[in-house]
């Protein structure tokens, strides 16, 4: 009769542990599906943005308008999570400046969006979400750095999207 009430009382107790177990590894497995599912969401949204340099102008030695375009399939915003690098000439001195975005005029070593459109050539604004670079639309970045380009040496401007989508345009101040 002992042994019997030993015996039912570990089965007990091995069947509340390999409960205890499986939930457990059950509870594992499944917040490591979450996070292959966010990886996977990721990695799809960066495959589908892409940015395009149209051209650059420097309408003074101390700023640049670069002009984007939104050639992948994602909306993109936030602008205060992009990264712009300016990678240039003065003096003989090379400087690497990562710009942040303000959202009025820029100060030195700043950059703003001063306009979206559906074509920049022409100026021809958004219509549609305006303040969000929707697939098709341009952007003009525009900069001023301290100290200015130097006129005649290259200047080599990267801009990054937050999910590290980039972009890269070299032009030569003048």
């Amino acid at each position: 009769m002992e042994t019997a009430i030993v015996s039912i009382t570990l089965i007990a107790l091995i069947i509340v542990g390999g409960m205890t177990m499986s939930q457990g590894f059950l509870t594992s497995v499944d917040s490591t599906m979450v996070g292959v599912e966010e990886l996977s969401v990721r990695e799809g949204e960066i495959m589908r943005t892409e940015i395009t340099t149209i051209n650059a102008t420097q309408p003074a030695s101390s700023s640049f308008d670069l002009f984007l375009r939104n050639s992948g399939q994602v909306k993109l915003s936030s602008f205060n999570k992009w990264d712009v690098i300016v990678k240039y000439y003065k003096s003989g001195s090379y400087y690497v400046t990562w710009l942040p975005y303000v959202g009025g005029s820029p100060g030195n070593n700043q950059w703003t969006v001063p306009g979206i459109y559906l074509c920049s050539e022409n100026l021809t604004a958004e219509v549609f979400e305006p303040g969000i670079l929707n697939p098709g639309e341009e952007m003009i970045i525009q900069a001023k750095l301290s100290p200015g380009i130097e006129k005649g040496t290259t200047c080599d401007v990267v801009v990054s999207t937050p999910n590290g989508v980039s972009d890269s345009f070299a032009f030569v101040g003048g």
